[in-house]
């Protein structure tokens, strides 16, 4: 499929725009000084390490559209009509998860917004047990980064 092709359908769009926002947030981070000095870790380090995940996942993104073949069969035109709806899943569950996020707490709301996200862009139940298992590192790997690096306490059920 040709640039214009690509462009016309949309599927450059959330990639590009994250793409520039990324780089704008990295710039950022880049003048709050080096990511490490005398041996330990700075202010900038988180910051710069999620751009660079973030350039990584982008250029991952970007590599899959450009080689995507081009879609002939109606099977493909409407699996691709399901995937142009996945941004309104996506911002949906991400306000419902901001939502819930200070009622049922970090661990709850977090474990359900990552499971339904792998459920949305995934091939449904296909692969569960493996999805259960994302979602439950995600959410411990969130947790620690911000309860131990960050030190910023997150809401709980319990509390």
């Amino acid at each position: 499929m040709s640039l214009p092709t690509r462009l016309r359908d949309g599927r450059l769009l959330v990639p590009v725009a994250l793409l520039i926002l990324t780089t704008i947030y990295f710039i950022e981070a880049v003048q709050m000084g080096p990511p490490i000095r005398d041996g330990n870790m700075t202010v900038s380090f988180f910051p710069l390490a999620i751009a660079f995940i973030m350039f990584l996942a982008i250029a991952g993104v970007l590599w899959r559209i450009f080689q995507t073949p081009s879609d002939t069969d109606q099977s493909a035109e409407s699996h691709e009509d399901k995937r142009r709806l996945g941004p309104l899943w996506v911002a949906l569950l991400t306000g419902l998860y901001i939502f819930a996020f200070s009622y049922i707490g970090y661990f709850v709301a977090t474990a359900i917004y990552v499971f339904a996200l792998t459920m949305l862009f995934g091939e449904g139940a296909k692969g569960l047990p493996v999805k259960l298992v994302a979602t439950l590192i995600i959410t411990v790997c969130g947790y620690l980064l911000f309860e131990v690096a960050f030190q910023v306490r997150l809401p709980t059920l319990w509390s």
